[in-house]
């Protein structure tokens, strides 16, 4: 306690307690190493404001740079399309319904079809492609918009429902205000309890130039929340909009372009011969060789041949320019690729192509974890966000139309298989958890990607043919007695690929 401190606690003591809790308080606080200002934390600028404020503040200028990375740079092109590929797959990730009856099953699944095929306003893309492009839009910009149309029993659609993805432009960040029966946050309106009513959108796309509705530009409006599916990956409670995956590594894939284009540059400048001459009378002076004046600078520039012998003027000396060589390029680039691979969520063997050093065990361990990172996000945001809220409208369709009798939203979302490395490894398990109860035929086969009813139907349509045929693809006695023998010989490999 200082002069300061006694004088105050003896003029107030009720002053001079709160100045000794505060000053013990931030004595505890400065214990921890990363609330001090130290000298070399001394440029490293940080904020309490919330994610809202942050978000509202640079969103915009993320996208842009995100969408220009995965435009123009191959890496980002590259992380954008393999994420995609990973979550959705070729045939996307399909539904099973589980209402309890086989027949119902097969109804609302031939009725789905039928709605996935055309499935987009525009009549494009299927539903799988749907799915590929929410993914990648929400990879690349941080979210991503799917508005429901109702579409009238004349159109001519099996399933009068259609989706519009649009991008996060049309969420009019903007709109920040508190209402009379609620708050509006960057364009999402939210009620006295927190909960979406809604979402404030542009009529066309802010960036889409001049167009004849240009008025829509400018002024956003009101779309209930049960029309519009809004996937965002928000990283903070409390956060109405969320950020593109690029934005922890935006400069360092920005500084690799800068980078690879200065170690080219250099290239260039080793290729080519150049040289300096000094002598008395300056530019004006003779030349060595033979020369030609450069028609944009009007400056003198001489030609070397190879194999010329030059002769200098008395007093002329020249001077060969030899540029540095400069090593490492190949290692700077790796270990900042790794770095991206990381905050992108992407192994960097698949982000790089990079085989080199790579192994079988260290290449799995990479894919286990890429495979946990698209788990957790199908199952705690792509689903609960876009897949579920899609099917539960085309259920109440299929039921307002007299299709099915009851309303039934039980259904199961089989993403497309993630193979990993050892196909006869990961069949073994697959056999393994099938005998002990840990997977059901139509959960195994629905991991595939593959209709469990179609699947059986087909072996029981073919099973008839191939034994007439005499074909079987059964193990046979001497086959299993020489796994047996491999086995107890000591095979390393077999017992390594089997575990």
């Amino acid at each position: 306690m200082n002069h300061l401190d006694k004088v105050i606690s003896w003029l107030s003591p009720q002053a001079g307690l709160r100045r000794a809790r505060a000053r013990a308080l931030t004595e505890v606080v400065l214990a921890y190493e990363g609330a001090r200002s130290a000298r070399r934390q001394g440029g490293w600028n940080t904020t309490n404001t919330s994610g809202n404020a942050e978000i509202g503040v640079g969103a915009a200028k993320l996208r842009a740079n995100a969408r220009d990375l995965c435009r123009n740079n191959a890496y980002g092109r590259k992380a954008k399309r393999e994420w995609a590929k990973r979550v959705v797959g070729a045939g996307g990730i399909t539904p099973r319904p589980d209402t309890g009856s086989d027949a119902i099953d097969r109804t609302i699944l031939d009725l789905w079809e039928q709605f996935a095929a055309h499935c987009c306003s525009d009549h494009r893309i299927n539903f799988a492609a749907a799915e590929k492009i929410i993914v990648s839009s929400a990879y690349e910009s941080g979210e991503v918009l799917v508005r429901l149309w109702d579409r009238k029993i004349g159109d001519g659609l099996a399933v009068p429902l259609q989706l519009q993805i649009m991008e996060a432009d049309y969420l009019d960040i903007d709109k920040t205000q508190t209402t009379a029966t609620g708050t509006i946050v960057h364009g999402v309106e939210f009620d006295p309890l927190g909960r979406i009513k809604g979402y404030w959108l542009y009529g066309s796309h802010p960036g889409g130039g001049a167009t004849s509705a240009w008025r829509s530009l400018f002024k956003s409006k009101f779309v209930p929340v049960e029309y519009v599916l809004h996937h965002a990956d928000v990283d903070r409670p409390g956060d109405a909009r969320a950020v593109t995956r690029f934005a922890a590594v935006i400069g360092k894939l920005h500084d690799l372009d800068e980078y690879a284009d200065a170690e080219i540059m250099r290239k260039k400048v080793e290729a080519c011969l150049a040289a300096m001459v000094t002598q008395p009378e300056g530019a004006e002076g003779p030349t060595l060789g033979s020369a030609a004046v450069d028609a944009t600078t009007g400056l003198k520039v001489e030609e070397l041949r190879p194999g010329m012998i030059m002769y200098g003027a008395p007093g002329a000396d020249v001077k060969f320019l030899a540029p540095s060589t400069v090593g490492g390029y190949a290692e700077y680039k790796k270990t900042e690729l790794r770095e991206v691979a990381a905050g992108l969520e992407i192994p960097y063997v698949v982000l790089d192509d990079n085989l080199e050093a790579v192994n079988y065990s260290s290449y799995r361990g990479g894919l286990l974890a890429f495979r946990d990172a698209i788990d957790e996000y199908r199952e705690n945001w792509l689903i609960p966000q876009v897949l579920n809220p899609i099917w539960r409208r085309f259920i109440d369709k299929i039921w307002t139309m007299g299709m099915i009798r009851a309303v039934n939203y039980r259904v199961r979302w089989d993403p497309p298989p993630f193979d990993l490395l050892d196909r006869a490894a990961e069949a073994e398990a697959d056999r393994a958890e099938l005998q002990i109860g840990k997977k059901s035929w139509p959960q195994l086969i629905g991991e595939q990607g593959n209709d469990s009813e179609t699947q059986l139907g087909e072996i029981e349509k073919w099973k008839p043919r191939l034994d007439a045929a005499g074909v079987s693809f059964a193990k046979t006695t001497s086959e299993s007695a020489a796994k047996s023998s491999g086995a107890d010989e000591g095979d390393n490999n077999a017992v390594a690929q089997t575990k």
